[in-house]
């Protein structure tokens, strides 16, 4: 009697548990990232996606939810960044995502006045097939960095393995892109070990190719 009442309290134990995740995954999708996707006032063949959260989970989930919402009703897809930055995991996902909208749209990515694209923001920024910025933007740059989940601590990690993730990075979104050579080869110098800052316009006086045409 004694064993069949611990079982049947196991069943329980486990449907709570897995209830409880579902409740947290739940909450992830409802309380985090919203993607606020409307058609641009001054052309109807255009949606705009502003995104105003951190590179993190639901960010790709959102993106393909808008885009299966608007696929068939306009050609151009804006995509409006305000981010600090966040994961490389969810952003390499979000930039798969921007990679198959361009197969059958176009795609531009834009950052506002006195808005920021910092850290893995800058990656999916430069996925636009034309880029605008307000002078004013905030931009910044550093390495990779690992954090602990529960803490929200840098994690150092063996040096070795810190210069090669870095390397990877760089290779895949910066060596990989529009950016201008000369100006990519001053940026993998100046970002070892620091963060880099720059305004919409410096990165434009300075030839660096991230932004096509200030507005």
């Amino acid at each position: 009697m004694q064993l069949k009442l611990n079982q049947i309290a196991l069943v329980v134990m486990v449907a709570i548990a897995g209830y409880m995740a579902w409740q947290l995954q739940q909450s992830i999708y409802e309380n985090k990232g919203r993607l606020v996707a409307e058609l641009d006032p001054s052309s109807r063949d255009t949606v705009i996606f502003s995104w105003n959260s951190e590179i993190d989970v639901p960010m790709e989930q959102r993106f393909i939810e808008a885009f299966d919402k608007w696929q068939y009703r306009v050609n151009r897809v804006i995509i409006d960044l305000h981010s600090p930055g966040g994961s490389l995991t969810e952003g390499r996902k979000v930039i798969n995502v921007i990679n198959r909208m361009k197969s059958t749209h176009r795609v531009d990515t834009r950052v506002g006045s006195h808005h920021s694209c910092l850290s893995m923001c800058v990656p999916i920024y430069l996925q636009g097939q034309t880029r605008y910025a307000a002078a004013n933007s905030k931009w910044m740059f550093h390495e990779p960095r690992s954090y602990d989940v529960f803490t929200g601590e840098e994690v150092k990690g063996p040096i070795n393995e810190q210069r090669d993730l870095s390397q990877r990075f760089f290779a895949k979104y910066f060596t990989n892109s529009e950016m201008d050579p000369a100006w990519r080869t001053q940026l993998e110098q100046e970002w070892r070990g620091r963060d880099v800052w720059r305004t919409g316009s410096q990165l434009v006086a300075e030839g660096s190719n991230i932004i096509h045409q200030l507005n």
